[in-house]
């Protein structure tokens, strides 16, 4: 039951990390609290045995590390809405390119 739950909670984790790093680091809470929750239930397993064991605190650590990179960039990294004009200009004036080649290749035919 103690190597089930932790490598469960480690294969989660090591996705949170993975996740807080991509462009999808929203995300990255689910397998964190999963890992938080195999965190503790291995917690409580330990406790009944008497063991302290260091894969327990490698864990929390891990844990500690994706949820503070994921927090990090949520909450202090910023989404920029650019100038929609610009981009609506360009797009109207290929739109307008598109329809000159056109014209262009029935003129010719």
């Amino acid at each position: 039951m103690k190597k089930t739950v932790s490598i469960f909670a480690f294969a989660s984790i090591i996705l949170a990390l993975i996740l807080s790093i991509l462009p999808i680091y929203i995300i990255a809470y689910i397998p964190a609290v999963i890992g938080i929750v195999c965190a503790f239930v291995l917690c409580k397993i330990n406790q009944k045995s008497n063991t302290n064991s260091t894969t327990f605190k490698v864990l929390v650590f891990l844990i500690v590390a994706s949820l503070s990179i994921t927090s990090y960039r949520v909450f202090l990294t910023t989404s920029e809405v650019s100038d929609t004009k610009n981009i609506q200009q360009k797009e109207q004036q290929s739109e307008e390119e598109a329809i000159e080649e056109l014209e262009g290749l029935e003129l010719e035919e």
